[in-house]
């Protein structure tokens, strides 16, 4: 995946054609360095590039974000706000436990697709902000069905979620370390494996049978009584 590059967002004018900066909020920051990590990737955002998106000296935004992990912390819950506000969108559209894991599910892998160079951010960074730990209480309620209990719940979110960034991380996610090398030649030596692969790769299509696949294993299995 190559990386993408740009200019800052040009700064808004009032009627008399002075610019106008955006308060120096919290989130105003978190959505300034979400947009350059979509961008730039993550190698690309440093405080000092963030502060020059922001046209203020790195040290202003220091009050609100006292170091880069707080920083990153703040970008996952933003790209999780979206995702729960995408589902929010969609939550009278949907009837039944399946339907709505389902879907709650292809809108998480869309969301991340939107921003494939926070994808290991959020990989790797557990979010307990106060509005993704609400959503999650209310989804778990939602799911809850006889003879299924909020640890069952738990557990199969907790597995789509594994499942869909894994798959992501394999389609979208930049090599660690540059590109990797071209495919190897396949031949006689790899029959099995020269099937498997003739008709190509299909990320796609691949999804939607592991995603029923597994739904169809949480229906089928109820997880026994601990």
């Amino acid at each position: 995946m190559t990386r993408r590059t740009g200019t800052r967002r040009p700064l808004q004018m009032d009627a008399d054609g002075r610019p106008v900066r955006p308060a120096l909020t919290r989130d105003h920051i978190i959505r300034t360095a979400l947009a350059l990590l979509d961008r730039e990737g993550v190698d690309g955002l440093s405080m000092r590039k963030l502060g020059t998106e922001l046209s203020v000296n790195p040290m202003a935004f220091y009050h609100h974000l006292p170091n880069k992990a707080a920083l990153f912390d703040g970008v996952v819950e933003a790209v999780y706000d979206e995702y729960a506000t995408a589902v929010d969108a969609c939550s009278g559209d949907t009837t039944g436990w399946r339907n709505r894991l389902e879907g709650m599910t292809r809108l998480f892998r869309d969301t991340l697709r939107r921003h494939p160079h926070v994808l290991l951010v959020v990989a790797t960074r557990p979010s307990y902000a106060p509005s993704l730990m609400a959503f999650s209480d209310r989804t778990i309620g939602e799911l809850i069905e006889p003879g299924r209990t909020e640890r069952d719940v738990l557990a199969m979110i907790n597995a789509l979620r594994a499942f869909t960034i894994g798959h992501l991380l394999a389609e979208i996610a930049q090599p660690i370390g540059g590109p990797t090398s071209p495919d190897p030649p396949l031949d006689e030596r790899h029959p099995h494996l020269s099937r498997a692969v003739a008709s190509g790769y299909d990320p796609d299509s691949d999804y939607e049978w592991t995603l029923q696949s597994m739904l169809d294993g949480f229906e089928r299995r109820p997880r026994p009584p601990t």
